[in-house]
């Protein structure tokens, strides 16, 4: 099985609040430590387990704007137990009707042909595009 990545992935620490239903709590705050146009990488203090649909409201900084908050949603594609909270991967749901997809992926794409770095503000830390 080939371990290729379809989506460039990129550091950043922000802070994400996570809604979902079922048994885990129905709002929550994770942390966000890496992107893709695909996905997101999270710390979590709660298990979500494979399969969970979640909607993640995240700040993400724009050049020349400042922040912008950004809501995507997505399904837990995995999740690794570890001491001290869990690492998520989360699946950005490309065709789901709200949302802040289609921005989104326009912003990644513009950033990553730049490859220029994007200076942290308040909350955001380490955004490298």
């Amino acid at each position: 099985m080939s371990k290729t990545r379809r989506h460039e992935r990129v550091p950043l620490v922000t802070d994400v609040t996570i809604q979902t239903g079922g048994r885990q709590p129905s709002r929550f705050a994770a942390h966000v430590f890496s992107l893709s146009r695909g996905g997101l990488g999270i710390y979590s203090a709660y298990y979500l387990p494979p399969g969970a649909m979640v909607k993640a409201e995240l700040t993400v900084p724009v050049p020349g704007e400042g922040l912008r908050r950004v809501t995507l949603y997505g399904t837990t594609r995995w999740a690794k137990v570890q001491p001290d909270g869990d690492v998520l991967g989360v699946e950005i749901m490309v065709d789901h009707g709200g949302g802040d997809y289609d921005w989104f992926v326009e912003h990644f794409d513009l950033c990553a042909r730049a490859r220029r770095p994007v200076r942290a503000k308040k909350g955001v830390r380490n955004l490298f595009l």
